[in-house]
Parts: C-alpha cells; sequence; structure tokens
C-alpha cells in the first residue's frame, strides 16, 4: 500500500509536470521528503502532509479522497484522555544568522548521512553550531515529534552543563512534572529514552566537552537522530563525523561581501580578501570585522585590514589540534579599543558574572552604577557586536567574547570589587523575592553581603518568581563565588531561595545550591540552616531516609544553638515527610511538638504549617471533624499574612474535610473558591486535586453528569503533568 502511494504521487507529480523541487516547494515540504515517499520509505504520511500534497497538485476533491485512502490506516488506540489545548510540541532549535553563506560542502556531506548520531567538530568560532542549525532546520519535516536543543557549555567559563541538569529540562520540556522527574541522572537517562522510543525527534546538543558529557543524553529509539557540536573529535562516540575547517577563501569573501554590501566589496576587493585573510577565515572575526566595516559607511575597506592588521594579537587559540591560526584576541581587542572608556570597562565587568546571560540590574551592581545608565551602556555593547540583546532585559555574548572578557577583568583592580557588588546584588534580590513568594516566612538573611545602590523592587508575586527564573541558570554559581570570597552570602542566599525551589520544584538545584551553602558554613546554626534546606529537597524527590537523617542532624545542631524557631521548622518539615510516607500518626506526632514550640514565636506562617501538617494527618487519619478545625485556623492565619497560595491550598483541605463529614454545602464553597486561587497562582496539581474533590461532592449529591466532567477536567490536566493518577479518572465513552 504504501509503496502504490508513492508510485501514484509520482505518477500525479509527473502528470504536473513538476519536479521534486517545485513539488516541495509547493508543498511546503522538503525535497527529501517527497523523495522519500515516492521510494516508499515514509510508511504512513501525516494527513497534513497529505493534504499540503493534493493542494500543491491541484487535485479535486474526488481525487483527494482517493489519495487519502492509498495511506495504510493506524492502529487504533484507547480514547486519551482529553488534554489541555495549546500545549505544543517542543520546537527549541534557535533561529540560523539572515547572512547565512557557504557552508556547501559541509551541508552535502550532512544530507549523504544516514547515520542517526552525527558529530560537528572544529575550533572555537567556526560556525559549527550555524551549520547544525541550518541542517537541522532543513531535516524537520522528519522529525514531527519535535526537536530539543542544549547549550552544553563545554568550552564556556564555569563548569559545562551537568548531563543530569540537561535531562531535567528535557523531561521538563516533553511535560513530565518536577515531581516525577528522578533524582539521579540514570535514571533520567533511562525515563528519557522510554518517553522517545518510538518518537521521530531531534536532538541537538551544542557545544559538548566529551563523549561522557553526551552518551547520557542520546535517545534509544532509531527513529530518533541526534546533531553533537564540539571543538574536540569526541573519540570514542560512536557516531559520524563531520570536522568543520575554516571557511574556503572565497567563501570568507562571499560572507564579508554580504555584511558590507555587494558595491562596497566591489570596489576594493583586494581588501576584502586582506581582511579574510587576517580574520584566518574564521566565521567569527569574519562577522566582526564585516559589521565595523558595515557600521562606517565611510571608512575604506583598506583602512579596516590596515587596522586589523596594526592590533596585537592576545587570545590564545582555542581548537581541538592547537592550530594557531584561530586566534581571534586581534579582532576582540581591536572591538573594546573602539568603544568609549566606559562601555570597555562595563564589557570587562560582565566577565565576572558566572551565567549564560545577564539582566540590567546584575550588571548595573557589577558596574556600580544605576540601572538607567548600565542599559545605555548594555545597548552600545550591543551595537558593538561585543553583546547580544537575548530578549527584553538580558544580554549575552559568545563564549570566545566571554573569556576575553574574563581575561581582561583577571587583571582589573575593580574585578574583587565588582564580584562583592555582584553577590550582594543577588542575595539582597533573593531576599526581596523570598518575602513575596512566602509572605511571613520570615527567614530572609542580607548580612552575608553589603546592600546594592540599586536594589530590584519586586511589584508583585508573578514579578519576583519570573526573576528567580531568569536567574536559576547561575543561582549555585553565584553561591560558589559568595564562598570563594569567604562570604556567609554562600549559604544565606540558597536560604532565601528556598520559596523559590518550593513553589517551582527545582529540588535538583535547590539541594545544589544548599550543599555549597553547607560546605562554606562556619556556625553550627548556618549548617543547620543548610541540612534543613537540603533535608527538604531530598524528601521532596522522595529520598526519605536521607532527608530524615538530616532533619534530625539540623535538630540537634538549633538545639545545641539555641534555636527554638530553627528546631521547630525541623520538626515541622518532619511532620511533612512523614505526611509524603503516608505515616499519619507520626506526622501529627511531630506536627503537635511543632506547634508547642512555634507559639513561642507567635510566626503566623509557621504556625500554620505546622497546623496544616496536623490538618492533612487527620484527613488522612478520616479524622474529618478535627482535620476541619485545624483547617479553619490555618485559613485565618493565611488571609492574616495575605498568603493566597497557601490560602487556597487550605482552602481545598478544609473542602476535603467538610465532604468527610456531609456538609456538602460547605465542601463546595471551599472547593469553589480554592479551585479560583489555585488557577490564579498557576498551581496545577492543586488545582486538579481540587476538581477531583469537587467530582466526589457531586457524586455525593447525585448530580453525576456535573462530576463527570470534574472529572474529565483533573485526567486532562493530571496527563499534561504526566501524574498517574490521570489514568484513574479516565471515565467510560
Amino acid at each position: 500500500m504504501v509503496e502504490r502511494f508513492g508510485s501514484v504521487l509520482r505518477g500525479l507529480r509527473e502528470a504536473a509536470r513538476l519536479t521534486q523541487e517545485q513539488l516541495a516547494e509547493k508543498a511546503g515540504l522538503s525535497t527529501n521528503a517527497i523523495s522519500a515517499l515516492e521510494r516508499g520509505e515514509r510508511l504512513r504520511p501525516y494527513p497534513h502532509t497529505v493534504n499540503a500534497l493534493a493542494a500543491a497538485l491541484g487535485l479535486d476533491p474526488g481525487q483527494q479522497e482517493a489519495l487519502r485512502t492509498l495511506v495504510p490506516r493506524r492502529a487504533a488506540k484507547a480514547p486519551a484522555a482529553p488534554k489541555v489545548p495549546g500545549l505544543p510540541v517542543p520546537r527549541q532549535l534557535t533561529a540560523v544568522p539572515g547572512d547565512f553563506t557557504g557552508r556547501t560542502g559541509d551541508l552535502v556531506r550532512l544530507r549523504n548521512l544516514t547515520q542517526n548520531l552525527i558529530a560537528i567538530d572544529g575550533t572555537a568560532g567556526v560556525g559549527k553550531t550555524t551549520l547544525a542549525l541550518v541542517w537541522a532546520r532543513e531535516q524537520r519535516e522528519r522529525f514531527p515529534d519535535g526537536q530539543l536543543y542544549a547549550n552544553l557549555r563545554g568550552y564556556d567559563p564555569g563548569k559545562p552543563a551537568d548531563s543530569s541538569d540537561v535531562l531535567d529540562g528535557f523531561l521538563r520540556a516533553l511535560d513530565v512534572p518536577a515531581a516525577k522527574i528522578p533524582p539521579k541522572r540514570d535514571d533520567r537517562a533511562a525515563l528519557f529514552r522510554s518517553l522517545t522510543d518510538g518518537k521521530r525527534m531531534l536532538v541537538l546538543l551544542d557545544n559538548a566537552s566529551s563523549a561522557e558529557q553526551v552518551r547520557p543524553l542520546l535517545p534509544g529509539a532509531p527513529t530518533c537522530s541526534v546533531i553533537v557540536t564540539s571543538r574536540t573529535a569526541l573519540t570514542g562516540l560512536a557516531a559520524a563525523k563531520v570536522s568543520v575547517d575554516l571557511l574556503p577563501l572565497d567563501e570568507a569573501v562571499a560572507f564579508l561581501r554580504a555584511i558590507v554590501g555587494a558595491e562596497r566589496a566591489d570596489a576594493e576587493p583586494e581588501a576584502v580578501v586582506e581582511i579574510a585573510r587576517l580574520c584566518a577565515r574564521l566565521p567569527l572575526a569574519l562577522r566582526l570585522a564585516g559589521q565595523r566595516a558595515a557600521s562606517r559607511p565611510r571608512l575604506r575597506l583598506a583602512e579596516v585590514a590596515a587596522e586589523l592588521a596594526g592590533q596585537a594579537s592576545r587570545l590564545t587559540p582555542l581548537s581541538s589540534n592547537g592550530d594557531r591560526r584561530t586566534n581571534v584576541r586581534t579582532v576582540f581587542s581591536w572591538s573594546c579599543d573602539a568603544v568609549p572608556a566606559a562601555q570597555a570597562r562595563m564589557f570587562r565587568l560582565l566577565g565576572v558574572h558566572p551565567g549564560p546571560d545577564v539582566g540590567t540590574h546584575a550588571a548595573a551592581a557589577l558596574a556600580g552604577t544605576g540601572p538607567t545608565a548600565a542599559a545605555g551602556l548594555l545597548d552600545g555593547l550591543v551595537d558593538a557586536h561585543l553583546i547580544e540583546h537575548v530578549s527584553r532585559d538580558r544580554f549575552a555574548s559568545h563564549d570566545l567574547l566571554k573569556a576575553y572578557a574574563r581575561e581582561q577583568v583577571a587583571t582589573d583592580p575593580e574585578g574583587p570589587a565588582a564580584r562583592r557588588r555582584l553577590v550582594g546584588f543577588y542575595l539582597h534580590t533573593a531576599a526581596a523575592a523570598d518575602r513575596r513568594l512566602h509572605p511571613g516566612r520570615g527567614r530572609a538573611l542580607v548580612d552575608g553581603a553589603a546592600e546594592p545602590a540599586h536594589p530590584l523592587v519586586f511589584g508583585s508575586f508573578d514579578a519576583a518568581l519570573a526573576w528567580c527564573e531568569a536567574e536559576r541558570p547561575c543561582l549555585t554559581a553565584i553561591a560558589e563565588l559568595a564562598a570563594e570570597l569567604g562570604l556567609d552570602a554562600a549559604w544565606q542566599l540558597p536560604n532565601n531561595l528556598w520559596s523559590f525551589y518550593f513553589m517551582r520544584k527545582h529540588w535538583a538545584d535547590g539541594a545544589a545550591a544548599h550543599q555549597v551553602g553547607l560546605d562554606a558554613a562556619r556556625s553550627d546554626g548556618a549548617r543547620a540552616r543548610m541540612l534543613n534546606g537540603l533535608a527538604v529537597a531530598f524528601a521532596a524527590q522522595r529520598r526519605f531516609d536521607e532527608a530524615i537523617g538530616h532533619f534530625h542532624r539540623a535538630g540537634e545542631l538549633f538545639r545545641a544553638a539555641g534555636d527554638r524557631w530553627g528546631e521547630c521548622s525541623t520538626l515541622v518539615n518532619l511532620g511533612d515527610t512523614y505526611l509524603g510516607l503516608g505515616r499519619f500518626t507520626e506526622s501529627a506526632d511531630h506536627s503537635a511538638l511543632a506547634l508547642a514550640v512555634v507559639r513561642e514565636h507567635s510566626n503566623p506562617y509557621i504556625e500554620g504549617v505546622a497546623l496544616g501538617n496536623l490538618g492533612e494527618a487527620h484527613l488522612g487519619l478520616h479524622d474529618y471533624d478535627t482535620a476541619r478545625a485545624y483547617f479553619l485556623r490555618v485559613l485565618s492565619l493565611c488571609r492574616e499574612i495575605d498568603h493566597r497560595h497557601g490560602e487556597g491550598l487550605t482552602l481545598s483541605h478544609l473542602g476535603a474535610a467538610c465532604a468527610g463529614l456531609g456538609r456538602h454545602s460547605e465542601a463546595l464553597d471551599n472547593l469553589t473558591r480554592a479551585l479560583e486561587l489555585g488557577r490564579e497562582s498557576g498551581d496545577r496539581e492543586s488545582e486538579a486535586v481540587t476538581l477531583v474533590r469537587l467530582a466526589d461532592v457531586h457524586d455525593a449529591l447525585g448530580d453525576t453528569e456535573a462530576a463527570r466532567g470534574f472529572r474529565e477536567s483533573a485526567a486532562g490536566i493530571f496527563e499534561t503533568l504526566g501524574d498517574p493518577r490521570a489514568a484513574e479518572l479516565h471515565m467510560p465513552a
């Protein structure tokens, strides 16, 4: 049947007097896709593909239907639970530069490869990523289940990306909820292979440092393809290898012509060739020199070549084989010399920042200036192509430029002060975010570094959460920087980030940051706080034995330090951990002990947590009347401190307790309000739990149709989250 579809398609194409290339263009498909269909290699073309071909061929309705009947039917599947609309297939490939030129031979080699694993290697700045993206975008039709992308930061300043963290990102992109992501790298890799089995997906792993970094990230399915870029040959990786050399001279000249314009290039052809030679035909250097010329239309190209030739070379070549022709220090130093002194200073100081990109306020702290002045300096650096504007308020630069900035700041007398200003900015901003995310928590600590001259103020819960998410890739590295400087911020920063890690379930990050803090802590009180936070992360990852051990050790240290608040916090957390284990009596015992201590401090937040744990324990024990009384008190405390997320959770629990008592009207009122608050805070799990509880109440009232609707909605959310509770809620047709 598939072969017949291919032969019919070929006949229709030939009858229309179209080449494969022409049909591909009209249908919006690739030539490779048309060729594969006609050869019978595509087993079951998707309906949208068949429709596009029929439209491109100008078939009438009867002919279109006849063509569709030639496609083998897919195996029938059990009815799927309703999905939340708008969830995209991952499409993570970044854009290809509009002035991409050349690489014809490399693209031909890539197109002719049949292996599922391809490794592109070559020197820094040679254009490996662009080449991989061009090929990957050409092949998108082959991978309808999506494309994943990760920068492995193999040669960025700081540590390469951890494979476990990359897998965390991939699993989240595949809609695995944070709570279901295994804590260990090998388990994450196994889950990733399971989820991609039978899928047609493309994975682009950019800037790898070694084969060992890549192996855990490989899907096992032969239907998936992986393309890896690296500065090394990745010896030991069973991949088809494509080594990317410097551009041939004619392609280097064509690249420069595309940037400076044909008219100027034709007027000074010898100067264009000279610039290409001085840039070693390296795309990164070619782009910088070409943009320098393009931004100064009155400057002769011969003068650009003379400037380039007259500068001293200062950046060590970055090449897997030690080829010193790839030195780009000349271009970088020339670019910095060309900008005003204040911009050059900002560029140097950005070398302190450990993250993949930097926000305006963090850059302002580095430079010791206000955010408005910093924004002007950053915009100037964007114009000079020393950094890129990657989003509304964030900037980044190529890893070679980062290396150059780091070299410059290493000998800058301002470097140490800039590092301290940066740590102070993150410590105080994290504390401000913590106060927004968990009002009344009262544990933000900021005496580990000086307050920034221009602190960042959050006007809302959403703004605080968005800042934390944007800065997440560098937060642990900032704690490490504080530790290097001998600052207490090394443990105070993770302490202030606890609310963020709790809200967003970034438990691997939370564990890493608290471990840095634990290693740097110099007092029993600091060590106790880090152990407590680390244990919370372990409990969330279902590492219960480790969590309980850390909680007990933290409690001992708190008691030795006379810190009753800290002691209470470990008891509360132990109560919550035993809830997770389903050991409700032990949970109630620890929560009751915590409550006796917390009332010494009049802290509504921690009192509410302890009472909430007690209520949940009694709910688990089916002691609904006692549970209801506890939840009513918690509700009052949440409203006292305007803790709307806690209020929503408590109302849901209160509704469940009322339902257990048969007080259905009261249950409906509480659950309806809980649903509203859950949706406001974006807590999808609590929203789904509340929907299930609403369904149970409507069942008890005999309204089975309403109950069915609530369960179907809950099942859709659970399915989106990858929660196994979705299967339990599927309703019969």
